[in-house]
């Protein structure tokens, strides 16, 4: 089973931490997930307080649809708002996404093994058999730049919130002024905007179609 990932102690301090670990909880219990794949800025141990929550919960072979439907159950009443994201050319795998209660946006993809996703690295395994991660191919993590190129893969809340945090890390380094604040830049440029990370970087092709769903993982 997993343990202790290598960057947990840094992610416990994060303000994430509540919802990391609901949603660990969650699925540890779940008879329809078989693990949980930590990716992105929490797995490089590279979190600010507006890291995004970037994870695959692995689906077991031949039940996707069954985690599928039971997508909602993730964060039950603790999302302020969800949506869904599918490529019609995978059917065994969906990104499902949500902002909570706390203003984390949670960016969780559903996969099956046998799904045909690629994961990138690192990823870490938080729930589950340790080796779940061996399972997924290996994959270069696609840009906030690079999907910026392509708004329609982005939902409208993404992109608010991608510029918030972009107004927020800029307001900080300019207070942090000429000395902190190429500092400041530095540190946050693997967790902001052109972060490889999150359920887009996650996708199984390199130019996907995606279907968005009003009904909800790595920046």
């Amino acid at each position: 089973m997993a343990g202790v990932w290598e960057h947990e102690a840094i992610a416990r301090r994060s303000r994430q931490w509540p919802a990391l670990e609901r949603l660990r909880a969650h699925v540890e219990v779940s008879p329809a997930l078989a693990g949980m794949i930590l990716v992105g800025s929490f797995a490089r141990g590279e979190v600010d307080p507006l890291s995004d929550l970037d994870v695959v919960l692995v689906v077991p072979d031949g039940g996707f649809a069954a985690g599928w439907e039971a997508r909602e159950e993730l964060h039950a009443d603790a999302a302020l708002v969800c949506w869904d994201q599918r490529d019609p050319g995978f059917s065994e795998a969906g990104a499902h996404k949500w902002v909570t209660s706390e203003l984390v946006l949670v960016e969780c993809l559903l996969a099956t093994p046998a799904s045909g996703v690629r994961l990138a690295r690192p990823a870490a395994v938080v729930a589950g058999d340790a080796g779940l991660v061996k399972r997924f191919p290996v994959r270069p993590p696609i840009s906030r730049d690079e999907l910026a190129g392509e708004p329609e893969r982005l939902h409208e809340v993404e992109r608010a919130y991608d510029q918030l945090k972009a107004n927020v890390r800029g307001a900080l380094a300019a207070r942090a002024g000429p000395a902190g604040g190429a500092a400041t830049a530095g540190a946050t440029a693997g967790t902001g905007a052109t972060a490889g990370t999150g359920s887009a970087a996650l996708e199984p092709r390199e130019t996907p179609e995606t279907i968005e769903d009003e009904s909800a993982p790595g920046a």
